[in-house]
């Protein structure tokens, strides 16, 4: 029997990445016109590179690089965050059913990233000992 190769677009935090990122798109053209294109436009960006370092995370073999990628995917998630926030406070998501679920996923995608930096960690850890 063969190997099955596990595939990144599988895992959980990829898939709810995926429709963070789908979500972002739907909301970013209802923003004003003056944040769409500068805060609208980082947030597709940030989405996308919040894949990418699943991506490198995952595909990567070396548990000290892995970690750097997750705490670069920590790090550009707090900004995403914040300007999620942002377009929340400023009621630029005009539908509040939309806008909790995308708060419930955010929290469900750093909840699986910190879980899975923290197993590394310890993992690495323990192999220092």
């Amino acid at each position: 029997m063969a190997n099955k190769v596990k595939l990144v677009s599988g895992t959980r935090i990829y898939l709810d990445a995926n429709a963070l990122l789908d979500h972002i798109l739907d909301i970013t053209p209802n923003f004003p016109r003056q944040y769409k294109y500068s805060i609208g436009t980082k947030m597709h960006e940030l989405a996308v590179a919040l894949i990418q370092d699943i991506a490198a995370a995952y595909l990567n073999r070396d548990r000290e690089t892995r970690i750097g990628y997750l705490v670069a995917f920590q790090i550009k998630f707090e900004t995403l965050k914040t300007l999620m926030r942002k377009a929340g406070e400023r009621k630029w998501i005009t539908s509040k059913g939309r806008h909790a679920q995308i708060v419930e996923l955010m929290d469900a995608i750093g909840k699986q990233c910190t879980a899975w930096k923290n197993s590394l960690t310890t993992a690495q850890q323990a192999d220092c000992e």
